[in-house]
């Protein structure tokens, strides 16, 4: 007897089994879902933007940084990895990191080397319809504060006074943020009685060289800083720490006459910078 509801008991268990497996609407449920499944990957895997010339967001950026300001040069992008530095009152530090097209805009993840106490990371969100960037920078130490800003891209030299002559006449060519570094290629910066060459890189590095005391038998010295125009008529330059100058940071308006030779001056008038004249 125990066998006989044994066998039974199996055969309706195979039954059961079998009307599941062969029933049409549970099979076309089951492949539903997982069609759809395969779907939602297919979509995810297969997300598409049109085809981008990431040469196009090199170049430099500038924008207030902190108590200062900040020149961000990017060397090298393409499609996952970006490559440049960074300029902060004369310090420069390397960044590369990822790339993350999106969108609306580009999501730029950039780590400074970590060899020094202030290094950190940078955010740039690079806007694809206006150029616009909103960035971050995080502190490697989570004591210092991290920071918010935006960045704004700068021509570079896109014109010299060479391209058309070899000399600039003051009395009919003027002074531009493009052709500045060429004009101001052969600079001096007095400072009160005291007076040093003053040359300003592309990068947005400025460096001021000078003998100390005004003496010339003694070994030059050396201050670096970071340049940039506020607007067509007024240069910043923000200087590293140092013990020559009071003020880290100067503003110099750009004074262009035919008369006399242009030259940028502080709004004290004991502070200039002016070209050398041949």
């Amino acid at each position: 007897m125990k066998q006989i509801n044994a066998l039974f008991i199996g055969l309706s268990s195979l039954l059961l089994i079998t009307s599941c497996s062969s029933d049409p609407e549970a099979k076309s449920a089951d492949e539903s879902v997982q069609q759809t499944s395969a779907g939602s990957d297919s979509l995810k895997k297969e997300e598409w933007f049109p085809e981008t010339n990431f040469d196009t967001l090199r170049g430099l950026y500038t924008g207030d940084f902190g108590d200062g300001f900040i020149n961000v040069v990017l060397t090298y992008v393409n499609e996952k990895k970006a490559i440049g530095y960074n300029v902060h009152k004369g310090l420069q530090r390397n960044i590369s990191g990822s790339v993350v097209q999106k969108k609306e805009q580009f999501e730029l993840t950039l780590n400074e080397p970590g060899d020094n106490p202030y290094d950190g990371i940078f955010v740039l969100t690079i806007s694809k319809k206006d150029g616009s960037v909103n960035a971050s920078w995080t502190a490697n130490d989570p004591k210092i504060k991290s920071k918010k800003f935006t960045l704004k891209k700068r021509t570079l030299d896109s014109k010299n006074v060479s391209d058309e002559k070899d000399y600039f006449d003051f009395t009919s060519d003027k002074v531009t943020e493009e052709n500045f570094r060429e004009v101001f290629s052969h600079a001096s910066l007095y400072i009160g009685d005291k007076s040093g060459d003053i040359s300003f890189l592309e990068n947005g590095i400025v460096k001021y060289s000078y003998y100390p005391d005004n003496q010339q038998n003694e070994q030059m010295e050396m201050i670096k800083g970071s340049w940039k125009f506020k607007d067509a008529k007024t240069l910043i330059i923000d200087w590293a720490k140092n013990n020559e100058f009071k003020a880290r940071q100067m503003s110099f308006k750009l004074i262009q006459n035919t008369e006399e030779p242009p030259y940028f001056e502080t709004k004290d008038g004991k502070n200039s910078i002016n070209m050398f004249m041949y």
